[in-house]
């Protein structure tokens, strides 16, 4: 396996997103239809939305190991930094989850919060060790590995929850079948790349400072979880006495508009930087013309959204819940500001730029989740809509002036 070029890269990377995608998307449209009920449903989609939220959180994890990682000759003594730092990432997320579950397990998932926790730290875990030989594999620019990694990842999730979908599991055990497949794909990864992985890179960083870069691009990468995966558990948690059903509308509508807009572009938060690390003075000019085209594009799809969202949502469900058809638009506007945050985010990480990477993420997080928790008495559809629009809004506007104000960022992230 050799590095390869970046056109060839990004083909690679590009492919297997998609079929991940596929897959994934798949395993969406089809919960509603084979799960019993709303409640079934809901309780589901929140468990995804955990999982996928601390997934984005550590993703940051492999941001910065790809951000960390360089070629190295033959000779170069070998060092233990990266097994250290998986050692230490997995005993900070064990405690973590823990901690989480015996704290707020039981109001989340009142009735099976105990094996549902074991399967949140078991997919955790294994994620960290994905997330960590990604970035390597990233650093090394062997974009094929990590192409194979994100589909073999994909298909052994789709595989064993439509098994649960089919065979009736209940929410536990699918939980699992969600989970699980984090551990088995690094294990088959890994021993089919080890040979071209082993003594082949080099960090520019120490331990502690690999620690420290990585806590900064976590809390970012966690703020940009909120957005992306987090939106269904807080839905979960702060609609009080609004009908499953309903919330089950919003959940789906967020899922099927959030994942062809902004996963591929978070697929490739990793490829981006390793892009932009290198690359020439034109960043500022191509991130307002890419900005540009994506105005347009999302507002277009917002229309489409308003006029033929409400019948796919119906069709999909197969007539058990409605969304009206101002909060499709508003939910599709949503996700394409959030995509678009991911397209300046690289630009700032790509130069070691963590603090306003960070600021603007959590910028947008924390405004969503104020916006969220505004008492009751604030009808729950315009709590949930400036949620969506003005949160990412402003998130995207901390990172465009940060781009903007320092032409150093620009010059090398190009």
């Amino acid at each position: 396996m050799k590095a390869e070029s970046a056109a060839s890269g990004l083909r690679s990377i590009l492919v297997a997103t998609a079929v991940a995608g596929v897959l994934g998307y798949a395993i969406q449209l089809l919960a509603p239809a084979l799960l019993p009920d709303g409640s079934a449903y809901v309780t589901f989609s929140m468990y995804w939305s955990t999982l996928y939220l601390c997934v984005a959180a550590l993703s940051g994890v492999q941001q910065e190991v790809t951000r960390a990682s360089r070629p190295a000759s033959p000779e170069a003594p070998p060092n233990a930094i990266v097994r250290n730092f998986a050692l230490i990432l997995i005993g900070v997320v064990l405690a973590a989850v823990l901690l989480i579950g015996l704290i707020a397990g039981p109001g989340l998932f009142p009735d099976s919060s105990g094996l549902l926790v074991l399967s949140l730290a078991a997919g955790l875990a294994g994620y960290v060790l994905v997330a960590v030989l990604g970035g390597v594999l990233y650093g090394l620019r062997l974009w094929r590995a990590v192409a194979l990694l994100t589909i073999i990842d994909a298909a052994l999730r789709a595989l064993f929850v439509m098994v649960g979908f089919l065979l009736g599991w209940p929410a536990d055990w699918i939980s699992l079948a969600v989970s699980v497949p984090f551990g088995l794909a690094f294990l088959a990864s890994w021993l089919m790349t080890r040979r071209h992985v082993v003594g082949a890179f080099r960090l520019d960083v120490r331990l502690g400072r690999l620690l420290a870069n990585t806590a900064g691009t976590v809390t970012a990468a966690a703020a940009m979880g909120v957005l992306m995966n987090g939106m269904p558990l807080l839905i979960g948690a702060t609609a009080t006495g609004i009908d499953d059903d309903v919330l089950a509308g919003l959940i789906l509508t967020i899922t099927l508009t959030r994942a062809p807009l902004v996963i591929p572009l978070l697929a490739l938060q990793s490829y981006l930087i390793s892009i932009f690390r290198e690359a020439g003075r034109a960043v500022m000019r191509r991130i307002l013309q890419v900005l540009a085209v994506a105005v347009v594009v999302v507002a277009g799809l917002a229309a489409i959204a308003w006029l033929i969202g409400p019948w796919i949502i119906d069709f999909i469900s197969q007539g058990q819940y409605s969304v009206a058809p101002a909060m499709i638009a508003a939910i599709t506007a949503s996700a394409g500001l959030v995509g678009m945050m991911c397209v300046t985010g690289p630009a700032l990480v790509g130069r070691s730029r963590h603090v306003p990477y960070t600021v603007g993420w959590v910028t947008a997080a924390a405004l969503t989740v104020l916006v969220m928790a505004v008492p009751v008495s604030v009808p729950f559809d315009i709590r949930l809509t400036v949620a969506l629009l003005a949160a990412p809004a402003a998130g995207l506007a901390v990172h465009i002036v940060a781009v903007a104000r320092h032409p150093e960022v620009v010059a090398a992230a190009g």
